[in-house]
């Protein structure tokens, strides 16, 4: 593939553009630079993970261990976080009202409930426009791993996530071909750039100036020095050694270099937690991955100084029932799961929020999807009620109706 089919399918897939003029409305301070969302799709078992503060029959095959905190206890899957709990903050009392997998899904990464009229923007492509600045040189909207790619809903295109499907692979066809001298390329550019100046005059509209940001936002992307971020081969061997060869324990790898060049939200992705049948034979090897993946990034984080200026967020589209079923999985329950933070300044060592001891419900504290993004966009210091107008005009808010829970940190 030449750069010029790179730049076509970059200007496809909505890649982020970090040279445009982003309007948002960042606060003057904040104690976030970055956001890394571990996001596990099909619905982490809370009754498996971090929720064990429950009536015993609700926790199936698992058992109960404890962490290096007093009376914080997690599930025996979880071993190597369990010696780090000091580093995160549980919220066991997150609620939505969607309870099928694509709505699911959707609500916890846009806030907003499925229209057929309208598709919202991530919460990830939000902070992307808000916070994107002409100096900066890598998107900064960035989704590692199989899933959801990170759609920029009705927002041009640039604002969408740059996806890296192998973290491994880094970025492909980011070099000039060498069949095309440097100056005969610059000459091209010229050329493409005064043709897009004339057509501009009589034809412009809103979606040829998206595509003509998204080519200029490219080439300054391939350009940048900052690119080899993506390359897991330079990293230092000892931040290296800390992580397994898994793909999601490179991916968090990746994760952590990205942020530490100024990448305002990364998104990793690990699906395959949808159990509705086997949950004790099958989860055990992906809540391995995670315990491994997230232990290692705590640390690689901590050790480069970084935990304090990024915030840390692990979400799921909704939980799994308190009952173990005939199939001896558990089935959808969007009323009452569990998600994390690390860094930031969050109230580290902690459990916000309960649920009934069966399980039911959400009890305590309880915490919407839509206060979860609000929370998270408040810490970046963007104003969780900051409003973009849709295509026809709508206007929609950041975090729909949610409102940041300020009491989460200290």
């Amino acid at each position: 593939m030449n750069r010029k089919d790179f730049i076509y399918r970059a200007g496809m897939a909505g890649m982020s553009l970090p040279f445009l003029n982003a309007t948002g409305a960042a606060a003057q301070t904040t104690k976030a630079k970055s956001v890394i969302n571990i996001f596990l799709n099909g619905g982490l078992s809370q009754y498996d993970s971090f929720n064990v503060e429950v009536d015993k029959p609700v926790l199936g095959k698992s058992t109960i261990i404890k962490s290096n905190v007093d009376g914080v206890r997690v599930s025996n899957y979880y071993p190597k976080l369990a010696k780090q709990m000091d580093q995160l903050l549980v919220l066991n009392a997150m609620k939505t009202n969607q309870g099928a997998h694509p709505a699911g899904i959707y609500k916890m990464l846009t806030s907003y409930n499925p229209r057929s009229t309208v598709t919202h923007p991530e919460l990830g492509a939000w902070v992307n426009k808000c916070l994107t600045t002409e100096r900066d040189s890598l998107p900064n909207f960035v989704s590692i791993g199989s899933g959801r790619a990170g759609s920029a809903g009705f927002f041009p295109g640039q604002w969408a996530a740059l996806p890296v499907k192998n973290p491994d692979k880094g970025i492909d066809f980011v070099k000039r071909s060498e069949s095309v001298g440097e100056k005969a390329f610059k000459n091209r550019l010229n050329i493409l750039d005064s043709l897009n100046k004339d057509f501009a005059k009589d034809f412009g509209s809103k979606d040829t100036r998206s595509y003509v940001d998204t080519y200029a936002g490219s080439l300054k992307f391939m350009n940048s020095n900052d690119i080899d971020a993506f390359e897991l081969n330079t990293e230092n061997p000892n931040i290296v050694n800390l992580y397994d060869k898994s793909d999601f324990s490179r991916s968090c790898l990746l994760a952590g270099r990205l942020v530490e060049r100024g990448v305002r939200f990364v998104k990793v992705n690990l699906g395959g937690w949808d159990y509705h049948d086997g949950i004790y034979e099958k989860m055990p090897a992906n809540a391995n991955k995670l315990d491994s993946g997230l232990s290692s990034l705590l640390t690689h984080l901590s050790q480069k100084g970084l935990l304090e200026s990024t915030l840390m967020v692990v979400s799921t589209e909704f939980g799994r029932k308190p009952e173990v079923n005939p199939n001896r999985g558990r089935d959808h329950h969007p009323d009452g799961f569990t998600c994390l933070m690390a860094g930031a300044g969050v109230k580290a060592g902690q459990i916000y929020g309960s649920t009934s001891k069966d399980g039911k419900h959400a009890d305590q504290d309880v915490l919407d999807v839509t206060d979860f993004n609000a929370t998270i966009a408040w810490r970046l210091g963007i104003d969780p009620e900051f409003e973009e107008n849709s295509a026809s005009g709508r206007p929609f808010k950041l975090a729909n109706k949610g409102k940041a829970r300020k009491e989460l940190f200290g």
